[in-house]
């Protein structure tokens, strides 16, 4: 059997992965096929640091801009989606460039989970909206932690993925990453973005500033006016409900930014659990020499 040869570019939230990425494709002629759950949706493009039209006429990315707001996704869809294109791409002997900071879908399709097909349940999905919504994400964890044994190296903290967990329990699925698919093997090489916490958190806090200043504001307001819900899945998106909150006026302009920033700070926290520095299989290379590094390791293994 044949293998998929992937290049995954992986690491914390602002460390540089979608520009190293987009250089590499650039320089190598490779497309990119994102893995990062917030990219999925169409009009959600400053708050998640989505690649602007000149970087994807640039380079080609996939599995960009292929859900409505109302639409939802999960683990198994990404996984069926992502194989077909790396199958096409695959035939036309063009290995793909998987960069994201969703751990779970990275590694799940590098990895070959095969989860099963479990069928939305709206209204448990409604229950636990609602619950999130007046109780906040932490205690609506620590309250079903209770109830169920749910895996602590997953992001609990992301509404999305602790409705499907809880969701597949009900459903009376334990385990999601047991199964294996036995007919699409991946051959990758992984590369991760290394880069010191201080220098991380400065370049969280510039983001924000420029995310905001460049209209993030008024991309809320306009999906809202648009109708889109506020308990919609992209609008839990880090930041999105946070300047909702700012256009209704219940936050002052510093406590927006240091309120998404806390949020981005809790979402590298859970990213660590899924790339961490003990893993072998990851090369790690330094942020502020990224694209040299990795240049030489992926000429490297190209050669061989």
């Amino acid at each position: 059997m044949s293998k998929h040869k992937i290049i995954a570019i992986l690491g914390p939230t602002a460390s540089g992965k979608s520009d190293l990425s987009l250089k590499l494709g650039e320089n190598y002629k490779l497309p990119i096929l994102n893995c990062d759950s917030k990219l999925f949706y169409k009009g959600f493009d400053i708050g998640t640091a989505k690649p602007t039209q000149k970087e994807r006429n640039m380079v080609c990315h996939y599995m960009i801009d292929v859900l409505e707001a109302n639409q939802t996704s999960n683990l198994r869809w990404f996984l069926d989606k992502s194989r077909k294109v790396i199958s096409d791409l695959s035939r036309k002997n063009i290995i793909p460039i998987l960069t994201g900071g969703t751990g779970q879908y990275l590694w799940g399709l590098i990895e070959g989970w095969d989860p099963p097909e479990v069928k939305p349940n709206e209204k448990l999905r409604e229950k636990l909206n609602k619950e999130i919504y007046d109780l906040g994400i932490d205690e609506v964890v620590q309250n079903y932690s209770k109830i169920y044994d749910l895996d602590k190296n997953l992001d609990l903290h992301n509404p999305i993925r602790l409705i499907r967990i809880i969701e597949r329990i009900e459903a009376g699925y334990l385990e999601e990453t047991d199964r294996k698919i036995k007919n699409f093997i991946i051959d990758p090489l992984i590369i991760g973005i290394n880069i010191e916490r201080s220098k991380s958190d400065q370049l969280i806090m510039l983001r924000i500033k420029k995310m905001l200043e460049n209209g993030w504001i008024n991309e809320v307001k306009s999906l809202l006016d648009s109708g889109i819900k506020i308990d919609s899945a992209p609008m839990r998106s880090i930041g999105y409900r946070e300047v909702a909150e700012y256009i209704n006026n219940n936050l002052s302009k510093d406590e927006l930014e240091e309120k998404i920033y806390t949020s981005t700070r809790k979402l590298m926290r859970h990213q660590d659990n899924w790339f961490k520095k003990s893993d072998k299989r990851i090369k790690w290379i330094n942020f502020s020499n990224s694209f040299s590094e990795a240049d030489i390791i992926i000429k490297e293994w190209l050669e061989n």
